[in-house]
């Protein structure tokens, strides 16, 4: 087996002989030569350990060769292509011997390549296949590993429920070492910090503390009070900040862990920028903080440092200062090619310094690169989670087509065997004839049978990839209203709200009342939206009840009509309606509404001002035909065809510019589906729409 400590070990070596060399001024030439030398030994380290494995492993028996095909997987994780290559031969032998624990081992390590290759999704499905198999071997430690990596590639795709219900399951199993619960608690803390759950994160880095001092792990109790220090931080409580931060500097110090004990001297500056009276110390804790990171080499850090020193400088109302350190952090920033994070807050320290100065124009110049810095990090973000979800359709889709070609390897192996078996018969004698008629007869119906299964396979097969094209499209679809109808309205709150908290008192009463209603018409555009999205969502995976039953047309359309009247009386448009009194419809009462309320909506969002709306309900037979009829700017008949379709881009402006996702009319079709009724649109003949859905009158015996 491969000894990495010995790899590790010639590394530091290297780093130190390198450092002795430059320190004492030796020759140049010599300088690379020795480097050179050093860095061949180790490069052919890891290659000589392959080729001597694999010798090894010619010589060996099956049984054995499992064990080194393992060894070479993991010697060559770097490499996932080779890795997994070694790893599959390791797993086949594993099932052919019945190794179950290599089969485990084999399935764990298919999981650390994906890992490693932060391939999570498929990370994630490899951990969950080794759980059983480590079941089977009551192996309790790695069953925790692999709850704990499944855990930390959830909190890498940023499910953080997720992450943290797999956290606790490895609690469960590692009650007995406190070195992994402890671990496990850190690492749930670290969640809840990240959801902004600040109480709950101290709570758990407590007890990992607690445990780490337990068993005196000085390097954990370090990192368990630096995490203390940043949640108190963020929870607004510098002194409680600033003694943990103290801990953490004297262990860090204590066990030698420059690289954490330069960023907590940073950590410590910030924090002390929450007191006027601190600035120096703050300017003076961010020097410290350099100087550690110039003699570990981590010179990136210079942006951080002198974007920490400007904030201060800000504080004390040193602005020139200021703008100079922000703009060298800034160069610096893109100098190192520094995460976007830190150039967003960059020009929004620059933002706030020139707004200071009173230079407007240049505090907007950099508020808008802010903005745009911001919206950068939020559509990474959303091309993330695109990218995980893609992957995830990739991944089902291999497994369909796994289960295709199985299903046609199952057939010419069906047919192979046929032909075999009547090459063989054309030598019977004459005397077996009767045997081979029956025979023939036989293999005849197995073939129909072969044929049937064969086309149930492939039918299932067409069903699921049609399932996977309307999945895509209705992730596009949700994608595309976050993406665009939710950005718009968020984009005017944030504008108003910016303006009025600026300049409130440059405003006139008329302009703040403006404001304010474009406000509060954003952020109903923005519920209403929401509320469809939630209720789509609901249907969609399956969480909204149907519960039908008798009841009255009357006080569902009553409901209805309570929460959309006001928005009719801004435009000055007349509502009737018309219907049997006491009339009744066997329904899901919340879905018929839901359905009324959207259709009633699009009338009055798509209906000039002083224009009317009619809603009428009549019984034909065994349903009730319900119809919304407004005087509105009409549709295409193209439009219509369309209307109801996930994957359609009809998308229109109201006649007072209000924004429409097309959601609504979506969910009302499947509403209405549920219901056992039917929904469609007409022209009028004059002006208007009108939008009709049917609802049975007594229960379907569907």
């Amino acid at each position: 087996m491969c000894d990495f400590s010995v790899l590790y070990y010639k590394l530091k070596f290297l780093q130190k002989i390198i450092k002795f060399l430059l320190l004492k001024n030796l020759n140049l030439m010599r300088t690379f030569f020795v480097f050179f030398s050093l860095l061949f030994t180790i490069t052919t380290f890891s290659q000589t350990q392959v080729d001597s494995l694999l010798r090894l492993c010619e010589k060996s028996p099956d049984i054995q060769k499992t064990s080194i095909y393992l060894q070479l997987s993991r010697i060559t994780i770097q490499d996932s292509a080779l890795s997994n290559y070694y790893n599959r031969k390791a797993f086949q032998l594993a099932v052919a011997n019945k190794q179950l624990p290599e089969q485990a081992k084999s399935v764990y390590y298919s999981a650390k390549i994906c890992f490693t290759a932060r391939d999570f999704t498929n990370a994630i499905r490899f951990y969950e296949k080794a759980l059983p198999l480590y079941r089977q071997l009551n192996d309790t430690l790695n069953m925790t590993t692999c709850y704990s990596y499944i855990g930390i590639s959830n909190f890498n795709m940023s499910k953080s429920k997720e992450a943290i219900a797999s956290y606790i399951e490895g609690l469960k199993l590692s009650k007995n070492d406190p070195d992994y619960s402890a671990e496990l608690l850190a690492n749930i803390g670290l969640v809840h910090d990240v959801m902004d759950n600040f109480g709950e994160a101290i709570s758990y880095y407590r007890k990992a503390l607690k445990l780490n001092q337990s068993i005196r792990d000085t390097g954990s109790m370090a990192i368990d009070y630096d995490y203390l220090g940043i949640s108190y931080s963020r929870l607004k409580m510098p002194d409680s900040s600033l003694v943990n931060y103290h801990k953490a500097l004297y262990l860090f110090k204590k066990i030698g862990k420059n690289e954490r004990y330069a960023v907590s001297l940073s950590n410590v500056a910030w924090v002390f920028q929450n007191y006027p009276d601190s600035l120096n110390k703050a300017i003076n804790y961010f020097n410290m903080a350099w100087k550690k990171f110039q003699e570990i080499g981590w010179l990136h850090y210079e942006a951080d440092i002198q974007h920490g020193i400007a904030s201060a400088l800000c504080k004390q109302g040193k602005y020139e200062e200021a703008v100079l350190l922000y703009k060298k952090s800034l160069q610096l920033a893109h100098q190192y090619k520094r995460e976007l994070l830190l150039k967003k807050q960059i020009y929004q320290g620059l933002s706030e310094v020139y707004q200071k100065k009173g230079d407007y124009k240049k505090a907007l110049d950099n508020h808008i690169l802010f903005s745009q810095y911001n919206d950068s990090i939020i559509e990474k973000q959303k091309l993330e989670q695109i990218a995980n979800l893609e992957k995830q359709y990739e991944t089902e889709k291999k497994e369909i087509e796994i289960i295709r070609l199985n299903a046609q390897h199952e057939l010419t192996n069906i047919q192979l065997s046929k032909n075999k078996q009547l090459k063989q018969l054309g030598f019977v004698t004459a005397a077996l004839l009767l045997v081979l008629v029956i025979y023939m007869v036989m293999k005849y119906f197995e073939k129909l049978k072969s044929n049937e299964l064969l086309e149930e396979k492939n039918r299932l097969i067409a069903q699921s990839e049609q399932e996977l094209r309307l999945l895509n499209a209705s992730k596009n679809k949700f994608f595309s209203i976050i993406a665009h109808d939710l950005k718009n309205p968020f984009h005017n709150v944030m504008g108003y709200s910016y303006l009025l908290s600026k300049d409130y008192n440059h405003f006139t009463e008329d302009e703040r009342r403006k404001f304010a209603m474009d406000i509060n018409q954003s952020t109903t555009n923005i519920f209403r939206l929401l509320q469809n999205l939630l209720d789509w969502s609901r249907s969609q995976t399956g969480r909204l009840t149907y519960t039908p039953g008798h009841i009255e047309f009357k006080l569902v359309l009553n409901k209805a009509l309570s929460v959309l009247s006001p928005l009719a009386q801004q435009k000055n448009i007349t509502i009737k309606s018309t219907y049997k009194e006491n009339m009744q419809i066997f329904a899901d009462p919340l879905m018929i509404e839901t359905v009324l309320r959207n259709l009633i909506n699009n009338s009055i969002k798509f209906t000039p001002e002083n224009g009317s709306i009619e809603i009428s309900a009549v019984q034909i037979d065994k349903e009730v035909k319900i119809c919304v009829r407004d005087t509105g700017i009409g549709i295409t008949e193209d439009d219509i065809q369309n209307l109801f379709r996930i994957d359609s881009k009809v998308k229109r402006k109201g006649t007072n510019e209000e924004d429409g996702s097309g959601l609504g009319l979506i969910l009302c079709k499947e509403f209405v589906d549920k219901n056992n009724g039917k929904i469609w649109a007409e022209r009028n003949q004059d002006e208007g729409t009108s939008f009709l859905f049917t609802v049975p009158v007594i229960p379907s015996l569907n």
